[in-house]
């Protein structure tokens, strides 16, 4: 990992070199100053980097640096070695010896592109030679490992994505995609002479490097990275070096209106027959491009990227996308959905099980042709297994783009619990836990004067929270997020695990404290009481409802509030609750998780074949 001074130095510099690089290589120098400030955020007591202080600015921090959204992620200063990128040893000697160096992001990278360049013998190429003149960096001494570039993995990507800070890369969307994975939705393709190929979203240029072709001046790729630009540019030189070409990589934002419309962009063609791409995930929180994709309600520019593809995408073309599988699952996202059922064709979807470093988010892939169809027929691959999905008329019209095609049993018992729906959790009160921007000197294992327990999510357990280990001063003016004490000090709550593949809830009548990896739910059902709540959520049949419904391993509150709760007995509430008060002064064991089950399974009139069923998918 990189010292704390480096750390320091490289993300001072960064700023400025991003716009020494748009100046050097004629780019919209426009688009970083809109995400430059504009005005100094307020004073504080604390001495924060500049780095800091634009992400406050981005995450739309109040004038107490208390964060608005759950994102302390992107506050993140620390780097995270990119290992599912790339696993090759040569490239962390390298990282290792790199720590100690005081230069900036983009000096490093260009002396590594430099010393790249010089060992794939084409420094002396013409064309080599342009592309270098209008790179305005200095080479800083790097003591590379022999035989480093011995191979053909992307060294450039993974040194860069490991040097570069958690929170920029969480801001940005800058995860690239490693090569198994590329290769591996590119499947050998081979262009045709003059067929065009577009990565709208390119990094170090994962997908064009995964292309087969003989004419690679077709090839195109767009980033808002100035310093990704110069390493997919010069991936592609090393691996064309027989070409005489300058590379078609553009540091644009692929998301502005005027793009395919600027007299200086008359050298991009208006469409494309192939845009393969894993564009940044994450909500347009600036708002940036709202009003060029009102259609897109949930501001999710990774959806914004798809619709603004599928209108580059030629009569004959493909598009094949890497996203989170939120967008599969969420309600929130049913826009592009709709977008896509309404106007393409789907060829495939896979889902994938590895994750980007750093990310908790699972995520897929969908193949789409630009051409309406009236039935979508597609297969779902994970592994080695595929099934063919014939998605249903109410489906296509709901927006739902079904990844497994349900049995008999499972299409049976779901319509038993929508059958029974009365109420749900929209109306219901929910809160973020407290994000406190240094839990390493505000969380002690040490009980102080004054201090209280907090918990954490791995400390969340089914009705009951573990034994405190961890202790907090609850000093909200302190802190980067904090919910109103009103919830924290509510006479009941639930509170729930955000990690987790279904719901695992915690009942809490002591007015406890928790950290962000744990949130909190105060319902307010019709007949329901709150131990009941508890119950219903941690019952096998809810955890069997959840994850056939939602794929993501976040528990998010726009899930829990699609749940559908029945209209309870009186004698159905109080049997739930007192089981619950049972659990609570005794101990949490299989043989109580039966008799909840028994009494949720009776509720919803669940038959022994059908419980047999749900115990299977839940294990």
């Amino acid at each position: 990992m990189l010292s704390a001074d480096t750390n320091k130095s490289l993300r001072e510099d960064n700023g400025q070199l991003k716009r020494q690089i748009a100046t050097t290589l004629d780019i919209d120098v426009g688009l970083y100053r809109n995400i430059e400030r504009t005005e100094s955020h307020a004073k504080t007591d604390k001495v924060i980097s500049k780095a800091t202080e634009y992400n406050w600015n981005r995450l739309n921090s109040d004038m107490n640096n208390k964060l608005t959204k759950r994102a302390n992620k992107t506050l993140s200063q620390k780097c995270v070695v990119a290992s599912n990128y790339l696993d090759y040893p040569l490239a962390n000697i390298l990282l290792e010896r790199i720590s100690p160096i005081d230069a900036n992001v983009g000096d490093i990278m260009f002396t590594l592109c430099l010393h790249l360049i010089k060992y794939s013998r084409i420094i002396g190429k013409e064309n080599v030679k342009k592309f270098i003149s209008t790179l305005n960096y200095k080479a800083v001494t790097l003591d590379v490992p022999e035989k480093l570039w011995d191979t053909d993995e992307d060294v450039l990507g993974f040194i860069y994505q490991s040097i570069i800070p958690e929170g920029e890369r969480n801001l940005t969307g800058q995860y690239y995609t490693n090569k198994k994975v590329a290769e591996y939705m590119l499947n050998g393709k081979i262009l045709n002479d003059g067929e065009t190929f577009l990565d709208p979203c390119c990094g170090s240029g994962a997908f064009l490097l995964a292309v087969k072709t003989n004419t690679p001046e077709c090839l195109y790729g767009f980033d808002i990275n100035p310093i990704a630009v110069m390493i997919a540019s010069t991936n592609l030189l090393v691996k064309f070096a027989n070409y005489d070409f300058i590379p078609n990589i553009y540091c644009i934002d692929y998301l502005k209106k005027d793009l395919f419309t600027s007299n200086t962009r008359n050298d991009i063609p208006l469409t494309f027959n192939n845009i393969y791409t894993n564009p940044p995930w994450g909500a347009d929180k600036q708002s940036l491009y709202t009003n060029s994709f009102s259609s897109i309600k949930s501001k999710e520019r990774a959806s914004m990227v798809v619709a603004e593809s599928i209108k580059r995408l030629s009569n004959d073309g493909f598009l094949y996308f890497l996203l989170p599988t939120s967008l599969l699952k969420i309600k929130t996202h049913n826009d592009i959905r709709k977008i896509i059922l309404n106007n393409t064709t789907i060829h495939r979807i896979d889902l994938f099980k590895d994750r980007f470093d750093g990310v908790f988010t699972d995520y897929f892939s969908i193949k789409i042709s630009n051409n309406k169809t009236d039935k979508q027929e597609y297969d779902v691959t994970i592994g080695n297994t595929i099934e063919r999905i014939i998605l249903s008329e109410e489906d296509k019209k709901e927006g739902n783009i079904v990844i497994e095609q349900l049995s008999e049993l499972d299409t049976k018992i779901i319509y038993k619990m929508e059958s029974l729906r009365h109420d749900d959790l929209k109306h219901s009160k929910w809160a973020l836990g407290i994000v406190t921007g240094d839990n390493k000197g505000t969380v002690k294992k040490v009980k102080d004067n004054g201090m209280e327990p907090v918990f954490a999510g791995k400390q969340v357990e089914p009705f009951r929270l573990k034994q405190e280990t961890t202790y907090i001063n609850f000093s909200p003016d302190s802190f980067q997020q904090c919910a109103k004490e009103e919830i924290y000090r509510a006479p009941e709550k639930l509170i729930y695990r955000f990690i987790a593949k279904y719901p695992i809830v915690a009942y809490d009548d002591k007015q406890c404290l928790c950290l962000n990896s744990a949130n909190i739910l105060i319902p307010e059902l019709d007949g329901i009481s709150i131990k009941s709540t508890a119950a219903l959520l941690n019952s096998t049949l809810y955890h069997y409802y959840y994850s056939i419904k939602y794929t993501d391993i976040k528990v998010l509150k726009g899930n829990l509030q699609e749940l559908p709760f029945p209209k309870l007995t009186k004698s159905q509430n109080y049997e739930l609750s007192e089981l619950v008060s049972l659990i609570q002064k005794t101990y949490y064991s299989s043989e109580y998780q039966k008799k909840l089950d028994d009494v949720v399974y009776s509720i919803f009139n669940i038959t022994p074949e059908e419980q047999q069923q749900i115990q299977l998918r839940v294990k």
